[in-house]
């Protein structure tokens, strides 16, 4: 069995393992990153479930701790740590020049980077500040804009940037990192004007650098507004593909024409850099084909960071008039559905027809088939099963008896990828925030709320420090509730004595939105995440009143939760509800004026 067949067993496993219905919410890059690292602390030899335990351990401390938070390192406190491992070349850091200087007597260039102590939107800032600095190999790409008079001054006052690749080499007393070709410069609008008027002919117009006016000189530039990032192919490898779309704005006028651009292999970490409603700018990208460009061998990257925290479109969309699919019928056009992905699949054209993919979306009222042409398909095809989409300017037809959406960018239509916004829930389908008095279908509901009442199940096995009775052993492996015989521990699930079990939260909480009081039990993940620790760290508090107080933390927050209802097996008359997805809502933004 093949290595990458493996993983992607693991994978599917480890979802079950967590409780998630979707494997592709487990990033195929940390998977692979981790299992080579469990592989290699058991050189002797390690058998499947232990390699699943490591990973599962592993899992719950990369979604609820700084390693998750950390996805873009502001310092460069990992090169220092001489008994840790070195952070990976796929490690992605933003990063300030402090100083840029030539060896005597050479024709070499170096930096000084230091930590960064900003964070872009739709990333968190760091926990703490780093003075820690290292001296860094100037790739020789980056010569001519240090030794160009257009670039005079771009290096000083502490520029930004983001580089990727980064290796450290220990031969000297002091470290120094060998030399990376992917790297991206972070743009300001002010400081940076000149610069944008000579090379992207960008004019800044109420403070967006809009292109007016051809640049200063022709070197393969492209400026546009980030409009999605996406991965293509089915399964990321090591050596994968992460793609930007971007819409490229005419000079002279028109409407704005969207564009692929390709960061591969090593380089494609870059892509994390991007968010929608970004500007990118590249100099000397390679033309792929019409629709595509990649960043090549001598390709400069720009980034100008997006003020704005929801794109404009979208927020337009979340804010129009929405009908459920049910209530979709033939011959409408203009159509805004905010809908899950069922699936995506080739739509073979005839001969002469444009690209296209089938789409089939639903929104736990009706399923229905999509057909997306032309350069709007691309961004289909990059779409994942269980994903949450808005979709704008759809029209409808009948075809053979069944209702069918077609989309394109000819009539205007548009697809956000709502599930790739930071602090969105994911569930099985996304709907309307509702009021508890009103939710009339409590499947994955979601309703504004605050906490008023945290209650420990109380009735669960637990570990014996467990003094607050607030957590549950389970099954190391599966995640499920384990009962106790004569024998030792058996799982519900696997209906087998297990020997490796484990406490996760059991938790119930009253939610009060002002129009309704409901009881909800939590699901163990959520619980975590709504007290803001781990059963671990909770189970080390020694005593009952610190456990009871850290019980308390949700109390009279406020936030958006995704309720499902569900039967107990012995019990099917009577219907729970659960809280399946969490965030704070004040993360949630303009999607509150959804309801």
């Amino acid at each position: 069995m093949g290595f990458e067949q493996t993983l992607n067993e693991l994978q599917a496993e480890l979802a079950t393992c967590i409780q998630s219905d979707n494997k592709e919410s487990i990033p195929w890059s940390w998977l692979a990153t981790t299992v080579s690292m469990i592989l290699s602390d058991h050189s002797s030899g390690v058998s499947r479930p232990v390699v699943l335990a490591e990973l599962e351990y592993a899992w719950h401390r990369y979604s609820s701790s700084e390693e998750q938070d950390s996805a873009v390192q502001r310092t460069l406190g990992g090169f220092f740590h001489r008994n840790n491992t070195a952070p990976g070349l796929a490690a992605l850091f933003e990063l300030r020049i402090a100083a840029l200087e030539q060896l005597a007597h050479t024709s070499i260039w170096m930096w000084r980077l230091s930590g960064s102590d900003s964070a872009p939107k739709g990333m968190k800032p760091p926990r703490h500040s780093s003075a820690k600095q290292m001296s860094a190999f100037v790739h020789q790409r980056f010569y001519p804009m240090i030794e160009s008079a257009e670039f005079e001054g771009f290096f000083s006052d502490k520029r930004v940037l983001y580089l990727t690749g980064l290796r450290g080499t220990a031969s000297e007393e002091v470290l120094k990192l060998l030399p990376t070709t992917a790297a991206v410069f972070v743009l300001e609008v002010e400081r940076d004007a000149r610069l944008l008027g000579e090379f992207f002919g960008a004019e800044v117009v109420d403070g967006q650098p809009v292109p007016t006016k051809d640049p200063a000189f022709d070197a393969g530039q492209v400026w546009g507004v980030v409009d999605t990032v996406i991965q293509s192919g089915e399964e990321p490898t090591l050596s994968h593909c992460a793609m930007v779309e971007i819409n490229v704005h005419p000079l002279g006028g028109g409407q704005p024409r969207l564009m692929a651009v390709e960061f591969r292999g090593a380089d494609a970490s870059l892509a994390n850099v991007f968010h929608r409603g970004d500007y990118l700018g590249l100099v000397c990208a390679v033309t792929e084909n019409s629709d595509t460009l990649s960043y090549g061998p001598q390709t400069l990257a720009f980034v100008l960071p997006s003020t704005a925290k929801v794109p404009e479109a979208l927020a337009t969309g979340l804010r129009s008039p929405r009908v459920r699919l049910s209530q979709v019928l033939p011959d409408t056009s203009q159509l805004t559905l905010l809908v899950r992905v069922v699936a995506v699949s080739a739509n073979m054209p005839a001969d002469g027809e444009p690209f296209r993919r089938a789409l089939r979306v639903c929104d736990g009222t009706a399923t229905r088939d999509a057909t997306v042409w032309g350069t709007l398909a691309l961004r289909v095809a990059g779409l994942r099963a269980g994903q949450t989409v808005l979709m704008r300017k759809f029209n409808a037809h009948e075809e053979q008896g069944t209702v069918m959406l077609n989309g394109s960018l000819d009539i205007g239509s548009g697809i956000d990828n709502v599930s790739s916004f930071p602090s969105v829930p994911h569930s099985a389908a996304l709907r309307p925030i509702e009021t508890l008095d009103g939710i009339r279908e409590p499947a994955s509901s979601y309703a504004r709320v605050s906490v008023t009442r945290v209650e420990p199940l109380q009735n669960e096995l637990r570990d014996a420090r467990d003094f607050a009775a607030a957590t549950k052993l389970v099954h190391a492996l599966c995640g499920r509730r384990v009962t106790r015989n004569a024998d030792g521990f058996v799982c519900e699930k696997c209906a087998q004595p297990v020997a490796d079990t484990k406490s996760a939260f059991a938790l119930a909480v009253d939610l009060d939105d002002g129009t309704a009081v409901v009881h909800a039990r939590v699901a163990a993940h959520v619980a975590a995440t709504m007290l803001a620790t781990t059963p671990e760290h909770f189970l080390k508090l020694p005593s009952k009143a610190q456990q009871l107080a850290a019980l308390k933390k949700p109390l009279g927050q406020a936030f958006v939760v995704c309720l499902t209802a569900f039967t107990l097996p012995d019990n099917t008359k009577d219907t729970l509800l659960r809280i399946d997805a969490v965030c704070s809502a004040a993360d949630v933004g303009s999607l509150e004026e959804t309801s």
